[in-house]
């Protein structure tokens, strides 16, 4: 009898503990059909593609997140997401970005493989919450999570130009306990690898020593935001200092500064994003400022949506790239969780260094978006 009620009170604690764990799948899933033509600016060579194409909204994704209660007052947590394509055979190892051609050529540079979105552990509590691992950097987050921009499409993309160290990376991220209407999240850790890795061995280590090779990369930033009733604002600043052994002139300092906005006047919602990305080389300075102006207008379940946006480059003063961009669309609501649209964007690029060099684009898209 005592056994008994031992195994019990054992499987008591080990439902209690079950109970305060939680694993959710989550995805999106974004299937269109599309006609995209890319030609350059003297119309002398030209991409076209039609058909099937994933990803016209926002890149379609399959992932998992868990927390479980430690007690005290301690959660902890994970995520792991993986970006997929829905379209290709090889779905779960491969997506295409919205603005590409879906073309699997021979070298296979119209796909992301191994297409890691996000991996990462947390610990929250009383102090905020600590996360360690693959992550949205914080200028990501600002251009794409916060509502500022309206869909990744052709014309209304200019809002991802200025991220000093990509949209992704190794970090420890820390956020503060919310402030009332404002929250606080600091970064700091590196590229898609280590923070530093340097080596100067030959193939048997101990034998004479090889030529030193580094890859250093340092990245640090801090974002604000401060979201009240119908009033949201944000900004970030993001500094990477990366270190290789190649010679002086490609060494990089990047650092940028993001500012995003919204209002919902109720009848619509507009908002925007500006920034300039900065990066100092022996070989001249090179600086992007881009900014992109987006409105939602609601009309029952469906919203009317227009963005605008530009991104101009300049090496030691003198313009290299500038780009303007127009995206009109139309998405109606069948449930919380699914949506149809339709998209039509233009991109322009005048580069100055010849009419070839530049380049038009236009996509259109009628498509479906689930999210789960």
């Amino acid at each position: 009898m005592k056994k008994s009620l031992i195994a019990l009170a054992a499987l008591a604690a080990s439902g209690a503990v079950m109970a305060q764990s939680s694993v959710t799948l989550y995805g999106n899933v974004d299937v269109a059909f599309g006609n995209h033509k890319t030609e350059s600016r003297d119309g002398t060579a030209f991409t076209k593609s039609s058909g099937v194409m994933d990803g016209s909204w926002a890149g379609s994704r399959l992932g998992f997140r868990g927390t479980e209660d430690l007690g005290g007052g301690l959660k902890a947590s994970f995520t792991v997401e993986q970006g997929i394509n829905p379209t290709g055979a090889n779905g779960l190892n491969q997506r295409v970005g919205s603005g590409a051609h879906q073309l699997a050529d021979a070298a296979g540079t119209a796909y992301t493989a191994n297409n890691n979105r996000q991996s990462f552990l947390g610990l929250a509590g009383g102090f905020g919450e600590i996360r360690a691992g693959f992550q949205y950097t914080n200028s990501y987050d600002l251009a794409a999570f916060q509502g500022f921009s309206l869909s990744e499409f052709q014309g209304g993309n200019y809002q991802n130009q200025t991220h000093a160290n990509g949209t992704r990376a190794n970090a420890i991220t820390y956020i503060a306990p919310k402030m009332g209407a404002l929250t606080v999240k600091a970064q700091f850790g590196q590229g898609a690898g280590r923070a530093t890795a340097e080596s100067n061995a030959v193939a048997n280590i101990g034998a004479a020593t090889g030529t030193l090779t580094k890859n250093n990369n340092q990245y640090t930033s801090l974002m604000a935001v401060y979201a009240a009733g119908p009033l949201i604002v944000a900004g970030n600043y993001a500094k990477a200092d990366l270190t290789t052994s190649a010679a002086a002139s490609a060494q990089t300092a990047p650092s940028a500064m993001d500012f995003g906005g919204s209002y919902n006047l109720g009848f619509a919602t507009i908002s925007g994003t500006m920034g300039t990305l900065e990066d100092n080389k022996v070989s001249g300075s090179t600086e992007t400022k881009a900014k992109q102006f987006s409105v939602k207008v609601p009309f029952g379940t469906t919203d009317f949506l227009m963005s605008t946006g530009s991104a101009k480059k300049t090496l030691a003063g003198a313009t290299t790239s500038d780009a303007k961009g127009t995206m009109f669309g139309i998405s109606t609501a069948l449930s919380k969780r699914t949506n149809i649209y339709a998209f039509t964007g233009t991109d322009k690029n005048n580069t100055l260094t010849g009419a070839t060099a530049g380049y038009k684009d236009s996509k259109t898209a009628v498509g479906i978006r689930h999210q789960f």
